[in-house]
């Protein structure tokens, strides 16, 4: 008897065989929850995904994954995570132009360094085809081009100081870069290795950047830690963007928690809609020999499973939104608007399962708490309260 009645209520409340007034309230719920939850989840994958983009951008092409800080040539392709080698030059210059000038790293790269890997991060023009000019050729970003104001076979000088001299050097801008993230382009500048030994005379910091699969870079440089090694990782050499980064990330979902626990006490408030909607039948069907026991249970059962549906519609429907946004951003950033320059808009999306896993418990957990306490007003419902509903 408890079990058919139990269900019964269930299937009740949640539509079937009721009124018209009582689908279109589930509906409703249903479908405000869902589009809560895919609102979090779109927002919490759209921020992970261009953290990581970010981060991409500056390991591939600021520093690498891992920078091995050793002049002498070493083979680092037996340790099995690395996947490219590059030894580089770096140094800061002065960068004039008839128009600006602005202070730049100077990166001096062999004619390997963009790899498939790195180019896949990078759009680049034409590049300059060399006329009678023996000038040295560097690479800039189409960033630092609009600031000098020159183009793709102008002429730009490199003001380099050291301690004991300052000393100028003309090159051509052989190519402009865009990397689609301006607050790396604006002052990262490419040259030929040689070049750039050339030019410091040994006085540049050098060392090797490596690339390493995506999961093994503390693994990796524990590696060549323990060989003696002086090594650090990209987030070392870039404290601050790096500490930017997952800031933003850890409070975007302190956010997505905040807001799923207010939606939570929501969907307290349509079980509290539900007892109070129905207290004439409650008290009907205890009269009726019903325990307040199954009643209880009945209506937590209802909103649970309206809860547990919109969460996973609004999971897969937050999902879809975002693994479908690529086309979206690249339309966006295609038409350069002003206010949205200092934004990586080219980037992957990845699925954050851990985090949405948090939000979607977050969610359910408070819910669960917030109808159990809400559905104490049933026990107060007296039987002989249904003679004053007619």
């Amino acid at each position: 008897m408890k079990q058919p009645l139990f269900a019964l209520l269930v299937k009740r409340k949640l539509g079937f065989g009721a009124n018209r007034a009582a689908k279109r309230r589930i509906l409703f719920n249903l479908l405000l929850i869902t589009l809560v939850v895919s609102a979090l989840v779109f927002a919490q994958m759209f921020v992970v995904s261009m953290s990581k983009g970010i981060a991409d951008k500056y390991a591939l092409l600021g520093n690498g994954h891992l920078q091995v800080h050793t002049t002498e040539p070493v083979d680092f392709f037996p340790y099995s995570n690395v996947i490219d080698v590059q030894k580089v030059g770096q140094s800061y210059a002065l960068i004039y132009s008839p128009s600006a000038n602005k202070m730049v790293r100077l990166k001096g790269v062999g004619d390997s360094y963009f790899s498939e890997l790195r180019s896949e991060q990078l759009t680049m023009g034409e590049p300059y085809v060399q006329s009678e000019s023996n000038l040295p050729q560097i690479l800039l970003s189409t960033t630092l081009a609009s600031t000098l104001d020159v183009q793709i076979g102008d002429r730009v000088a490199l003001m380099l100081v050291s301690q004991s001299s300052i000393r100028p050097q003309l090159c051509i801008v052989q190519n402009l870069y865009d990397s689609g993230y301006q607050e790396l382009d604006a002052n990262l500048v490419f040259s030929d290795y040689e070049l750039m030994a050339r030019l410091f005379q040994g006085k540049e910091e050098t060392y090797y950047e490596l690339l390493v699969e995506g999961d093994a870079l503390e693994q990796t440089k524990r590696e060549l830690k323990a060989d003696g090694y002086a090594v650090t990782s990209w987030d070392e050499e870039n404290y601050a963007v790096a500490t930017n980064l997952n800031t933003s990330r850890q409070a975007v979902l302190g956010v997505m928690v905040a807001v799923a626990i207010l939606c939570g006490y929501f969907i307290s408030e349509l079980s509290r809609e539900l007892v109070e909607d129905d207290k004439y039948k409650i008290a009907m069907l205890t009269l009726l020999g019903a325990t307040k026991r199954i009643i209880r249970r009945s209506y937590f059962s209802t909103v649970m499973v309206v809860t547990l549906v919109s969460v996973l519609l609004g999971t897969l429907l937050g999902m879809a939104f975002a693994l479908n946004l690529s086309p979206l951003l690249s339309s966006i950033a295609a038409r350069s608007i002003p206010s949205l320059a200092y934004y990586l808009l080219d980037f992957s999306i990845v699925i954050p399962w851990l985090d949405i896993l948090i939000i979607t418990l977050v969610l359910v957990g408070v819910s669960v708490i917030s109808v159990i306490f809400s559905l104490r007003r049933v026990a107060m419902i007296e039987p002989i309260s249904c003679a004053h509903f007619d």
